[in-house]
């Protein structure tokens, strides 16, 4: 069993998972975590790269850093290794093409001590290159606790109790990067818990940066628009049809009605290129939904 930090009351695990990125963003995630290591037990780097990445020495002999060997190129595999840890406490997931602003752990703990009865916490994510939020979600925020702000949770920024994420037995595995189904895994994961009635709780003061959204080109963006939109529309298939749970109509109508919205504004502002992103995202939702359907697995 882990022992508790000196520096808080907290047990503090931050878990990075990285499948063919660059070591220079890879690195970069892992000193923003472990410079603030007053707070930390650990520092997890589940690395599904064969051969493992090559990273800087300074991060491998860290005291704090700990390297996890993934087989598996899927997201949600790779961090349901977890569940095979003897990790007490909290667990924070930040992507590898992300990292933490400064004071972030200090920032947690603080938000913790305050909402003693919160089990999962979701951050907000900040775009590196204009320093405005990655999502519109993150900008209007919300109660977490509603169904309709569910997806303020992203994989990017959330931590979780370890003792609730092993109650919720970790990610669905048929959804995430390198899934089935290609994506969907965090909201997935939020859906679980808001019908287990686990408190949670979205706090924009926990802050993430990252590259900013479809920062490939033309093609790969496309081709990512789609095949999130296809995890998106199956995972409404699993809740809607699957599982019976009525409130995810509500995501059936906006996974149809805001990319055609996004759509028309982008036209509207003459960025024609731009555009095809959303019709990308909604032919995967559709396709990922009637597939899950038709084919009764999800």
């Amino acid at each position: 069993m882990l022992k508790v930090n000196t520096k808080t009351d907290l047990t503090i695990t931050v878990v990075t998972n990285t499948y063919k990125r660059s070591t220079d963003l890879v690195s970069r995630s892992l000193y923003s975590s472990l410079k603030q290591s007053d707070y930390l037990e650990q520092v997890i780097l589940i690395d599904q790269n064969d051969p493992p990445l090559n990273l800087p020495q300074d991060i491998t002999n860290h005291p704090k850093f700990r390297r996890i060997k993934s087989e598996s190129n899927c997201v949600s595999v790779a961090r349901n290794s977890l569940l095979k840890e003897e990790i007490e406490g909290w667990i924070i997931f930040c992507d590898d093409d992300g990292y933490f602003d400064d004071n972030y752990l200090e920032t947690f703990v603080s938000v913790v001590k305050e909402n003693p009865d919160v089990r999962i916490f979701a951050g907000s994510i900040i775009r590196d290159d204009n320093f405005e939020f990655y999502s519109p979600r993150h900008k209007i925020g919300g109660d977490l606790n509603k169904f309709i702000n569910t997806k303020l949770l992203m994989g990017s920024n959330f931590s979780v109790q370890s003792e609730i994420f092993r109650e919720l037995n970790g990610f669905d595995e048929r959804f995430g990067a390198g899934s089935y189904w290609g994506s969907g895994e965090e909201t997935d994961f939020a859906w679980k818990a808001y019908f287990h009635k686990i408190k949670m709780k979205y706090s924009p003061e926990l802050r993430v940066l990252h590259i900013k959204p479809y920062a490939g080109d033309f093609s790969s963006s496309c081709d990512k628009a789609f095949r999130y939109g296809r995890g998106k529309g199956a995972l409404v298939s699993k809740w809607l049809i699957f599982n019976r749970k009525s409130l995810v109509l509500l995501e059936l109508l906006e996974m149809i009605l805001l990319p055609i919205f996004q759509f028309i504004k982008l036209i509207l502002r003459l960025k024609i290129k731009t555009s095809i992103y959303p019709i990308c995202a909604l032919t995967g939702r559709i396709r990922g939904f009637l597939l899950a359907l038709l084919c009764k697995h999800y």
